[in-house]
């Protein structure tokens, strides 16, 4: 076992090991029990999730605005005289918003405090543009370190919506939040400190006021993760819906667990292949095989049969967002890098935000069973965007490596 997974030992590379992955583990941690923290707070104290529900998406419009502007800044002026400040400043926000929160204050009170989540930095951007910067740009290397990061992400994003809910179902409402809160500002402060990882600011020439909204395929990218995050979002409501409608409803978080935990095997399984060639060959097909993966949970007959169909769908969910992200450090400049990320990250978290919402209005009209058409539709077009679409990425890609040669 150790002979198999030992591709991963390029992760070595990185200086202090052990202290630059616990304290990025940590940030995320905390980052993935702020938006149901945020929601179980607000539902539990108003007695409303309608109120919850538009305080959660203010934070989450915030975030696909500042997002981008942020890593631009971070791009020019380095990742601790920006992210640092920004960091400090989501989270005076968030604990201003418990105690607005615990006060009983206004709803616009709320909805205006939650726009501090604008300055909150990204950190998976952060994360891995500290590693394009240790392996050197080394393809293989950073396929691996790719692969590795992607199933940290998504650990943390089964794990911290738990952990939150059940700190503020347990102890009192504020306290996911709160103790959301401390996580992310210590594990994110011990990150900044591991300064031998942080890139050296690259020379800027004059830029396009869209700044790497600008780069060839770029958008294109990140239309294709923000379908892919719809089949995120709508997984988890139509598999809580549907466990519901079949009179287990207290199964459905292990449904989503399963759907998880394929994707994490996914990603640490491909982490071990070697890949030659574009990327942007990988991209088209591996949004067929998540779209094929997907396609017979249309026909799933019952709740055993949803956890085996989910489990294999989610095998192909991480290789797809590990080939997307390889293909973004490629298409922009180093000088562009953590902006380029955040925008193709930000595209993801706006999708899940999208997906829910739509599986949501459709269960309501269409039904539990029915709505699976959500994740399906949206995989199915980011496959159609892939294919048509590939022609464009590839002459991308080989520019972006002209210019990085």
């Amino acid at each position: 076992m150790r002979r198999f997974f030992s591709p991963y030992r390029v992760l070595t590379a990185m200086p202090a090991t052990r202290h630059f992955l616990v304290s990025a583990y940590v940030t995320r941690l905390g980052m993935a029990m702020f938006g149901v923290a945020i929601v179980v707070m607000v539902a539990t104290r108003r007695d409303s999730y309608a109120v919850a529900g538009a305080v959660s998406l203010v934070g989450l419009g915030s975030m696909a605005v500042g997002g981008p502007l942020l890593a631009r800044m971070v791009d020019r002026y380095g990742q601790r005289r920006v992210a640092v400040p920004g960091a400090l400043l989501s989270v005076v926000g968030l604990l201003v918003l418990a105690l607005e929160t615990y006060l009983g204050a206004p709803t616009w009170a709320l909805l205006v405090t939650n726009t501090t989540s604008a300055f909150s930095p990204g950190v998976g951007a952060l994360v891995r543009s500290r590693w394009s910067h240790v392996l050197d740009g080394d393809p293989a290397a950073l396929h691996v370190a790719n692969s590795f990061e992607q199933v940290s992400e998504e650990s943390c994003f089964v794990l911290g919506p738990a952990l939150g809910a059940g700190l503020a179902t347990t102890l009192f409402p504020e306290a996911g939040l709160l103790i959301a809160g401390a996580l992310f500002l210590g594990g994110f402060l011990a990150l900044m400190a591991h300064r031998v990882s942080e890139p050296p600011i690259q020379p800027h020439q004059a830029t396009h006021p869209l700044g790497a909204f600008t780069a060839p395929g770029l958008v294109q990218l990140a239309i294709t993760l923000a379908l892919t995050g719809a089949v995120f979002g709508g997984m988890d409501v139509v598999v809580l819906a549907y466990a519901g409608a079949e009179g287990v409803k207290a199964w459905g978080g292990a449904l989503i667990g399963f759907f998880a935990a394929g994707s994490m095997i996914g990603g640490l399984v491909y982490g071990l292949v070697e890949v030659a060639g574009p990327v942007a060959n990988r991209v088209s097909w591996w949004t067929l095989a998540m779209f094929a993966g997907l396609v017979p949970l249309l026909w799933v007959p019952g709740v055993a049969v949803l956890g085996v169909n989910g489990f294999l769908a989610g095998l192909f969910i991480a290789p797809t967002l590990i080939t997307s992200m390889s293909l973004c450090q490629r298409l922009v400049p180093a000088a562009q890098l953590n902006e380029g990320m955040t925008i193709v990250v930000t595209g993801l978290l706006v999708g899940v935000g999208l997906g829910s919402a739509a599986a949501g209005q459709l269960i309501e009209t269409r039904g539990a069973h029915a709505s699976f058409m959500v994740p399906v539709a949206a995989a199915g077009i980011a496959f159609v965007l892939a294919l048509l679409g590939r022609s464009r990425l590839q002459r991308a890609e080989a520019r972006g490596l002209a210019l990085a040669a």
